[in-house]
């Protein structure tokens, strides 16, 4: 393995910005370092050469992530990375676009993928047209249960994590950060205060969360075009405006609440390693239920209160002598003393510290609730697949429609077995990239770049590892995919957090690893990647 480098300069630290200008018959595709979170332009030829369509793709990060993006000098490539702030990538967009964007696509509502977006952030910007999935459409009758259920959860974890603090306040920090990145914020010092704030915030109405103002703004410079879309997955061939010979199809989230409840892969459709397990929908309901009780995981249909329970004149008897530790003095009852009974039969608070998993699982639904879209360049041309935090059954459900286009027909498989970029799902985790064959029924890494597309290939991860040490288990990106896309791409696969000095591959032609280090242009705030048409 040789280690390789590149001719190429970067921008000087505060140089401004230049127009990000594709050839003809080129699209740019910038990833930001904005830490770990997403953050995409894209840049197509447009309908005159001097007038490109952006396409940005989400601007948000997990607070304090980017201050662990940086390396020395030599280790970049002359290029001295991070800690990259929101404004110098913000302005930047302002800069190569002109403060115009063509499409803005925000594909779901996590912190990482919004907080960056804000009037001061965004001003002097105008957006002709904002994309959204159908589950933030106002008028879907599906999406408005989904949002009631989503609420009623977050009160019920409300509940919980308030109960939780008052017995034990240290259990109670990762449940706030797993908050934070539901609910929205730039705040670098996230803390219980805050976590308490946006609860309540969003039990008085999900529409005052930090992330819902971050898609609002996005919505109000759309509306002033017309241009608000929420997609459904497999129902048309989306026409990208102004863009020369440019369509989008939406691949998820499927209409199906069980497909949208599997979050984590089975069998053979993970790849092993350490990754983090969910636990399934088990405390969801019980918060639930808990929601219309306050401080159990019971519904009150289930429930009979400590006190009346003792008191029963037909079972008073039964839950003193098994459950009586707390029973009143003079009860005529003696509580028994044998090994089956009383105190560690209770449930009292332990139910509690199942808070946090209900924080990672509601955090999953947002994730799996991801608008998928694949771009396709030109007519059966090349593909850029952008899976934003997409899970098991959003990855599913692919496959199970195809698109009427005119009297041609267009598969999920066919559309990836295209792919020449893949945006890495959520920052490559385990439960957001699926194993398998190309024979599989379901999507998976092995249906994309098949053929053609197959020397071209290449990833983009989202992570800043440093950071996602810190948060006790978020093993991202995870290895084994990691090794399987550096595989697949031949060692082209780009990192948020890491300078691209690549290793070439003993096996690589020189003329196709010249080629692509062309195409390449790195710098503190991104990395440009150049796809022919």
């Amino acid at each position: 393995m040789a280690k390789t480098t590149t001719k190429k300069k970067a921008e000087a630290v505060g140089e401004v910005a230049a127009r990000l200008l594709p050839k003809p018959g080129e699209v740019i595709v910038r990833m930001y370092r904005i830490g770990h979170g997403d953050c995409f332009l894209l840049a197509f030829e447009g309908d005159t050469p001097d007038k490109p369509v952006y396409v940005l793709i989400d601007c948000g990060y997990k607070p304090g992530s980017s201050k662990l993006v940086h390396f020395k000098e030599e280790q970049a490539r002359n290029v001295v990375i991070g800690p990259n702030k929101v404004k110098d990538i913000t302005q930047n967009i302002r800069d190569a676009t002109g403060g115009h964007i063509d499409v803005a696509v925000i594909t779901h509502e996590h912190q990482d993928h919004v907080n960056g977006i804000s009037a001061k952030n965004f001003a002097g910007i105008s957006i002709s047209e904002t994309w959204f999935a159908w589950t933030e459409n106002p008028e879907d009758e599906l999406a408005n249960a989904l949002r009631v259920k989503f609420k009623d959860q977050l009160i019920g974890l409300m509940g919980a994590r308030n109960r939780l603090e008052a017995v034990d306040p240290d259990a109670t920090e990762k449940i706030d950060r797993l908050i934070e990145f539901e609910l929205g914020g730039e705040d670098e010092q996230f803390n219980a205060v805050n976590a308490v704030q946006a609860l309540g915030a969003a039990a008085a109405g999900l529409e005052n969360s930090a992330n819902k103002q971050s898609m609002k703004l996005f919505k109000d410079l759309a509306r002033k075009e017309g241009g608000i879309k929420y997609l459904r997955p497999h129902e048309k061939v989306i026409a990208v405006p102004r863009a020369k010979a440019l369509r989008a199809f939406a691949l998820g989230p499927p209409r199906d609440e069980a497909l949208l409840e599997s979050l984590d892969p089975k069998g053979r459709e993970e790849f092993h390693g350490v990754g983090l397990a969910s636990s399934g929908n088990y405390f969801a309901a019980a918060v639930a239920g808990g929601a219309a009780g306050g401080d159990s995981p019971f519904a009150k249909r289930y429930r009979l209160d400590t006190d009346k329970a003792f008191a029963d004149p037909q079972h008073g008897a039964f839950f003193i002598t098994n459950y009586g530790q707390d029973a009143p003095v003079g009860a005529g009852v003696e509580p028994s003393t044998s090994s089956s009974a009383p105190e560690w039969r209770r449930i009292n608070k332990e139910w509690l510290y199942s808070a946090e998993q209900l924080a990672l699982d509601m955090n999953d639904a947002t994730n799996n609730a991801s608008l998928v879209l694949a771009f396709e360049l030109g007519k059966g041309g090349k593909v850029l697949l952008f899976a934003a935090d997409a899970q098991r059954g959003n990855w599913l459900s692919w496959g199970r429609k195809n698109w009427r286009d005119g009297n041609d027909v267009i598969t999920t498989k066919d559309l990836l077995s295209r792919a020449v970029l893949y945006k890495v799902g959520h920052h490559c985790s385990h439960n957001a990239t699926l194993n398998g064959k190309i024979s599989d029924e379901w999507a998976n890494l092995s249906w994309m770049a098949t053929g053609d597309a197959a020397g071209e290939f290449t990833a983009m991860i989202t992570a800043v590892r440093a950071w996602a040490e810190t948060q006790k288990g978020w093993d991202h990106p995870l290895k084994a995919i990691k090794d399987e896309l550096l595989k697949k791409a031949s060692g082209r696969v780009f990192q948020t957090d890491t300078a691209f000095a690549a290793m070439k591959p003993d096996d690589a032609v020189e003329a196709d690893w010249t080629t692509f280090e062309q195409r390449l242009t790195e710098t503190k705030l991104y990395f440009d990647y150049r796809i022919q048409v």
